[in-house]
């Protein structure tokens, strides 16, 4: 997920291009600049196929629970959430390009997903004026653990950055505490996307929460809910990344 950037533009995002794999760049350029942590036993999240690793108490709980709420509300779409995970909790993320930043990323060939810790997302907040506590940082592990479900679901060889996009919005979004949700959806007022063919690249780039919201929005309608992410995942919708 991306992080934007209040200087007036917008910090890229941290996965791969065309965000087939979502992977961390770090672990398909190699590692230089950035050290593994320590192996450790982790934390099961009950119910789950994911672990969290890398921190204890209720910053590792908060994951946990974000990892669960994601699996279930994709579950209950029909989904099949029963590839493992492990979420390791970072203080730097694997290598990001120079001028970029994330809050995870999700390396698919490793079956990680890679977040960054509560302290390090609440120094840089959710939007301007908008901070991450406890309760943003679940539904920012729940977006991260949303991609690793949709590509175990995914009947396409290379879904587009757009259609992973959608499906993590919408979970981080539908996943979120009640208040922050209304918090976010007021600060980035409208009526969502109309069609299919507003859903593209360009508004991701440049202003990723406004994708996420209108995303959210059209997820809710008639025209969206289940049948819209079954016809994502199958190919027959956002197969290209904008629109004409």
């Amino acid at each position: 997920m991306r992080i934007p950037d209040d200087r007036g533009g917008r910090r890229g995002s941290v996965k791969g291009a065309g965000i087939a794999a979502t992977a961390c760049v770090a672990l398909l350029f190699g590692t230089a600049a950035w050290t593994q942590p320590s192996p450790a036993e982790g934390l099961h999240c009950a119910g789950t196929q994911v672990s969290v690793h890398g921190i204890g108490g209720a910053e590792a709980e908060t994951a946990c629970q974000g990892a669960i709420d994601a699996v279930t509300f994709l579950a209950a779409l029909g989904l099949n959430t029963s590839a493992p995970v492990e979420v390791h909790v970072v203080d730097r993320l694997p290598r990001v390009p120079p001028g970029q930043k994330a809050f995870g990323c999700h390396a698919k060939s490793e079956q990680r997903v890679y977040m960054l810790t509560f302290a390090e997302c609440a120094a840089s907040g959710l939007a301007s004026a908008f901070p991450v506590d406890l309760a943003v940082y679940r539904s920012l592990v729940a977006h991260e653990v949303a991609h690793h479900v949709a590509s175990a679901n995914f009947r396409v060889e290379r879904p587009t950055r757009v259609a992973h996009e959608y499906i993590a919005y919408v979970t981080m979004l539908s996943t979120m505490a009640a208040d922050a949700r209304e918090r976010i959806l007021g600060r980035y007022a409208g009526e969502g996307f109309v069609s299919e063919r507003e859903i593209g690249l360009t508004m991701y780039m440049v202003d990723p929460h406004r994708f996420g919201t209108n995303a959210y929005r059209h997820f809710t309608q008639p025209r969206g809910g289940s049948p819209f992410i079954e016809r994502i995942l199958s190919g027959r919708a956002l197969t290209v990344e904008d629109p004409e």
